[in-house]
């Protein structure tokens, strides 16, 4: 775009002035006028200088951008002058029209659009094209960085009509298995089958011994109520929590090689009375027995 490099940011900020300042002029002494157009030429000509370009009138444009409305204050450069001034925004902008409206201070041209509307109204324009309106060569022209995006716009739009696709019209199917197999049920002495030949080893292992008749009740009711406990139980826990009964009604002396046994107070005492002495067989052969005889 063909700009004059004499455009500079001091005369687009002095018309930019020149616009906002001229319905106050009617109600405020010149004094304060004047005070009020060199604290915003400064403010404005500070502010936009980071951003100014000469021949690339659009860029930073949005950042250059005021927004100006009779619902708020405005932005700080606008502001701080009313403060140094004294005069009132709300009257300010009442005589700017009492709309809200965007402010654009650009290389070459001054304009304001108000409202929502997409139109802009030039307020100043430098000689030769405008820069708000670009020629056709320039709005053709990409930087790599859009057709980058543009090129990840249309791969991403390509994978997500293709996976529109595959989920209106799927290529696979899940099988569907019509009949489903009957579980078998669970009984509850599977549980304790693998218990088996170690409970039955240890019932004949421990069928020598009598229980007490509180402890043989008390073993039935535990056992009904939890059929495993007994089974999981070691063969030394078994032995120690089980006692040998003996029937103290049984007073008969029991023979046995070598002595007696009697039976006294649940004990057993070994060697009872002597037993009788058994008359040796005479060893003496008969008188007429010829033969010797050997022992």
């Amino acid at each position: 775009m063909a700009i004059s490099s004499s455009i500079s940011v001091s005369v687009a900020v002095a018309h930019a002035v020149s616009f906002l300042t001229r319905p106050l002029m009617t109600s405020y002494p010149a004094t304060t006028i004047i005070k009020l157009q060199l604290v915003l030429e400064a403010n404005l000509t500070a502010h936009y200088a980071p951003s100014w370009v000469p021949f690339e009138p659009l860029s930073g444009s949005g950042r250059r951008c005021l927004t100006l409305s009779p619902n708020c204050l405005p932005p700080r450069v606008v502001y701080s002058a009313c403060l140094a001034t004294g005069i009132q925004w709300f009257d300010w902008i009442a005589r700017l029209g009492g709309t809200e409206f965007d402010f654009f201070v650009d290389p070459g041209c001054v304009c304001m659009r108000v409202g929502n509307s997409p139109d802009t109204v030039t307020i100043w324009a430098a000689e030769g094209p405008s820069p708000m309106v670009p020629s056709v060569s320039v709005a053709n022209t990409k930087t790599v960085a859009q057709q980058l995006l543009e090129g990840d716009c249309d791969t991403d739009e390509r994978v997500f009509n293709m996976i529109a696709d595959e989920m209106n019209d799927p290529t696979w199917m899940t099988p569907i298995v019509p009949h489903f197999s009957i579980p078998r049920s669970t009984s509850p002495l599977s549980s304790i089958s693998s218990h088996s030949r170690c409970s039955s080893r240890s019932s004949n292992s421990s069928s020598s011994y009598s229980f007490s008749s509180s402890d043989s009740i008390g073993s039935e009711s535990s056992g009904s109520s939890t059929p495993t406990s007994i089974s999981s139980q070691s063969r030394r826990e078994k032995a120690r929590t089980a006692r040998v009964f003996v029937d103290t009604s049984k007073t008969e002396v029991t023979p046995y090689d070598g002595g007696k046994t009697t039976v006294l107070t649940g004990g057993v005492m070994l060697g009872g009375s002597p037993a009788p002495k058994v008359k040796k067989p005479s060893t003496k052969a008969p008188a007429g027995y010829w033969r010797t005889v050997r022992f």
